[in-house]
């Protein structure tokens, strides 16, 4: 019912220039593992427009697994949230994924969404998908990798993709 009261805003719409990310050496990154923090994080993320989201979870021997980190980027700062810490109180982030003046940029959404909301009650309003987008255009590869790489020169790596998120050291 939300989606069908949607509409888009001119500014979402609008050709601009690409606005490069921040080195990473150079980007802040917090640590979200209690709900001060988390209270601190949601009232910084009041001020942005747009935000990118990735989610690591944890399946293997599991019959519906569980969401271990949610980790959210702005164009100042990175955010990994412990989710296991922090389960019972994330359904606070509603008040920034459901914003529509906010756009939340995921990458393949679809699982990512579905674990946002069976696990915190989380919603999303105002997603774009680098993925779909990618198809669209008849990208000859469709991973963040090669995103990545093509249009910020990040080359990932990738060999923490499959470890057990829910460890904690």
């Amino acid at each position: 019912m939300e989606l069908n009261r949607w509409e888009s805003k001119d500014w979402m719409m609008e050709k601009t220039t690409p606005i490069p990310a921040l080195p990473l050496e150079k980007t802040p990154l917090l640590f979200i593992d209690n709900p001060a923090t988390l209270e601190s994080m949601i009232s910084e993320l009041r001020e942005v427009t747009e935000l990118a989201v990735d989610l690591e979870h944890h399946s293997y021997r599991t019959f519906l697994g569980l969401t271990c980190l949610i980790q959210i980027s702005t164009r100042e700062k990175d955010y990994v949230i412990d989710a296991l810490a922090l389960w019972r109180d994330l359904e606070g982030l509603n008040e920034i994924f459901t914003n529509p003046k906010v756009v939340k940029v995921f990458h393949g959404a679809a699982s990512d969404l579905e674990w946002l909301q069976r696990d915190f009650g989380v919603y999303v309003v105002g997603l774009f998908d680098t993925y779909l987008a990618m198809k669209q255009l008849n990208f000859a590869h469709f991973s963040l990798q090669h995103l990545l790489a093509h249009f910020c020169s990040i080359e990932l790596d990738k060999k923490y993709q499959l470890a057990d998120w829910r460890l904690r050291y």
